[in-house]
């Protein structure tokens, strides 16, 4: 004889048999559930046409109400939605995919333009392709062709300088090229960048008004790259126009560590005794400057004042803090982004250039000297 008690027991482990509806319901939820949701759904979903559905998806927000926007997107989350990009792309010929070549990807500079590229393409509904040349012309022109095969309806680029012919031939295929931070004026292109000129002069007159009297400017190959041509040019420029001699500008080749330490030796040998302060062409250069400085023994700001462009996160930290002047970065991205899809909207305009200030930030590695 069971006892009531167990006949309860064994009922917890029971589950319940679904009547014939509720096997029915389960069926069409699960056959939901793996059909494709289509732009359709969502305009039945959110109330307007797909017209409506096409706009929000390419981005084109200021033909939409906000109350619609909102709409549009609870229903795309309710419904799990994901648009074809393929199909997208053939029926508008387009690929919906912007190509960024990057020179340097450990360079905090990339990161940070990569951010604000980013965001505004999938606020347009886009996807972004990034390739990383290390500055090698060879493998920047195979990512050229690699992107040109996938179709790119635009290409932001960090060029080397040593591909203008396939970067010209691509525009001539009527694909948008924007350049960022370093001006090839001979293609044409939109290029966006920072004041090179505006920086370099109040970084150089800040440290000479705290009273040092020799600086040594430290940068990487000049030749083919114009944002460092421009600081080295302005740097040379500034201290001439105030008769200051400007013969420590100096080229490393940041990855033979000779290089540096040839150099660093000659300046700080050279000018003993004087009030000394170097300054490195951009956050990478600085890095590598003052794990050399620390290798030599060199003090910083006791035995040599160091500056910089660029402001890393660690730039704080090392010391009582490296004095830089910072790029918008993240803005430069949002701008060079912007033009292209002004460009592929139908802008026409001659080539503009522009140029954002930097922003001098003073840490402890400059103090004032007697």
């Amino acid at each position: 004889m069971i006892k009531r008690y167990d006949i309860f027991e064994w009922n917890r482990f029971l589950k319940p048999v679904p009547s014939m509806n509720e096997y029915r319901k389960g069926i069409m939820m699960r056959k939901k559930q793996t059909e494709k949701v289509t732009i359709t759904d969502v305009a039945k979903a959110a109330g307007v046409s797909k017209t409506t559905v096409s706009r929000y998806l390419s981005g084109q927000y200021h033909a939409l109400s906000d109350r619609t926007r909102t709409r549009i997107k609870a229903a795309i989350e309710q419904l799990n939605y994901r648009p074809n990009q393929l199909a997208r792309g053939l029926k508008g010929d387009r690929s919906y995919l912007i190509g960024m070549i990057v020179a340097d990807i450990t360079n905090p500079y990339s990161t940070a333009v990569l951010r604000g590229a980013e965001d505004v393409c999938k606020r347009k509904g886009y996807s972004l392709m990034v390739c990383n040349t290390d500055n090698d012309p060879a493998k920047e022109r195979e990512y050229i062709f690699t992107l040109q095969s996938h179709r790119i309806d635009g290409l932001l680029i960090n060029t080397t300088g040593q591909n203008n012919g396939f970067l010209r031939e691509l525009a001539n295929d009527r694909t948008p090229v924007v350049l960022v931070d370093r001006k090839m004026p001979e293609l044409g292109f939109d290029t966006i960048g920072l004041d090179n000129e505006q920086a370099t002069s109040e970084l150089v007159h800040f440290i000479l008004n705290q009273g040092y009297k020799r600086i040594a400017y430290i940068t990487e190959p000049l030749a083919g790259v114009s944002s460092r041509q421009e600081r080295a040019a302005a740097f040379a420029r500034e201290l001439t126009r105030l008769g200051i001699p400007a013969d420590d500008l100096y080229e490393v080749d940041l990855h033979s560590p000779e290089s540096l330490m040839e150099k660093l030796d000659h300046f700080l040998t050279d000018t003993e005794g004087d009030k000394r302060a170097i300054i490195a062409a951009n956050g990478v250069v600085m890095l590598k400057l003052i794990s050399a400085l620390q290798l030599k023994g060199v003090q910083i700001p006791g035995d040599v004042a160091v500056a910089g462009f660029d402001d890393p996160e660690w730039a704080p930290l090392i010391g009582s803090g490296i004095t830089t002047v910072a790029q918008p970065t993240y803005q430069i991205g949002v701008t060079a982004m912007e033009r292209i899809f002004n460009r592929l909207e139908g802008d026409t305009s001659p080539a503009q250039n522009i140029h954002f200030a930097g922003k001098l930030i003073v840490r402890g590695s400059t103090p004032a000297v007697d």
